[in-house]
């Protein structure tokens, strides 16, 4: 079957596609150059001479749908639902627009939790009332992975698509899960992290997982959320949340209705194919996920540019357990991912520090 991947970085889903003997046409903002070689790989600055934007994703991933059997869209186009209606419903292996929409509204996440042990920060939308006093976050709905987040200033109100979030403090986590529009399975749950200066990441900004990560309690409270979530929006496939865990009680940050970056992990720890999965729920199936219990932990890291570089030849970086690697000779501005970098250990948090260890060694030894 031939496949459209359209996402911000598309790699990692192309790669468990390529697995099952996809036929792949990847179109992204990256191109990387450990996308599978048998795959038609598009970047959109680089290979078709367009911006990296949404929009121009969208529009540059309606000329190649009539080429393929199946779209799935990735990472990004979530922030837009507008931009979602790049294919007939048909040909789409994923959330439709309704579903998304219904996932990113934070007034209708609220309710269809309220009876779950998931707590929801107080949030405040444009035209509503300020808060007197407390620690606020200023998001743009818009952005993904972090980015358009900023402390707020006390004044501003929020202007249309952005949102004010009471700050909750505790440890940042997310889960992975497969559905079928009716219920769910929890593939696992991540430590996650953002804004790390070990990895050159801006503030607030997304920059990896460690995993499995979570005592039991925990997990019985995120099954329910996730069932929940599934039942109260008719979500398909592999999809994600992201939560902070406030001395055991986790608070949603948001739902990813589409496959998040913390799967190959657990591609990884369950020897699952997660391109798989993500089909079998959009049709309607529920597939079994084998236990965590004894099979290790694995890390991911997004090693960020602390500055303007220009990478040397990457062809080994592979196999030194990097990913999302950038082509030889390409170069990375002030801010940017670099690559991701991957370890394996016994907990998670062991594994954790070997990709930050992994890190420091990069930065000095290839000059990043």
């Amino acid at each position: 079957m031939k496949i459209l991947l359209v996402g911000i970085s598309t790699r990692a889903l192309a790669q468990s596609a390529a697995r099952l003997g996809h036929q792949i046409i990847s179109l992204d903002f990256f191109g990387d150059a450990d996308q599978p070689v048998e795959a038609e790989v598009h970047a959109l600055m680089r290979d078709l001479g367009e911006p990296p934007e949404l929009t121009s994703l969208a529009e540059a991933a309606r000329r190649f749908v009539p080429l393929v059997d199946r779209v799935v869209v990735e990472a990004g186009l979530e922030n837009e639902p507008n931009l979602l209606n790049i294919c007939p419903d048909e040909k789409c292996w994923g959330n439709s627009r309704e579903t998304v929409a219904a996932a990113r509204n934070p007034v209708r996440l609220g309710r269809i939790l309220s009876t779950t042990g998931m707590h929801i920060p107080e949030t405040i939308l444009p035209g509503e009332r300020l808060p007197l006093e407390g620690h606020y976050l200023l998001k743009d709905m818009n952005h993904s992975g972090g980015r358009g987040i900023s402390e707020w200033d006390g004044t501003s109100p929020p202007m249309e698509r952005q949102v004010l979030q009471h700050f909750v403090d505790g440890d940042l986590a997310s889960a992975c899960f497969v559905a079928n529009g009716k219920g769910a399975r929890l593939l696992g749950i991540t430590r996650q992290y953002a804004g790390e200066s070990s990895l050159g990441a801006p503030p607030f900004a997304w920059c990896g997982n460690a995993a499995p990560w979570g005592d039991l309690e925990l997990q019985r409270v995120v099954v329910q959320a996730i069932e929940t979530l599934v039942e109260g929006c008719g979500l398909c496939g592999l999809n994600g949340i992201d939560f902070i865990v406030q001395e055991g009680v986790p608070h949603l940050l948001e739902v990813n209705p589409r496959p998040p970056a913390s799967f190959e992990l657990f591609e990884r720890i369950l020897g699952v194919n997660a391109f798989h999965l993500h089909t079998e729920g959009c049709e309607g199936r529920l597939p079994e996920i084998p236990a965590l219990t004894g099979r290790g932990a694995w890390a991911k890291g997004i090693l960020y540019a602390i500055q303007d570089v220009t990478v040397g030849d990457t062809r080994g970086w592979a196999a030194e357990g990097a990913a999302d690697i950038p082509h030889p000779g390409e170069f990375i501005p002030a801010g940017s991912p670099i690559c991701t970098l991957l370890a394996e250990g016994r907990q998670a948090a062991d594994a954790w520090q070997k990709v930050l260890l992994k890190a420091d060694e990069w930065r000095q030894e290839k000059g990043l």
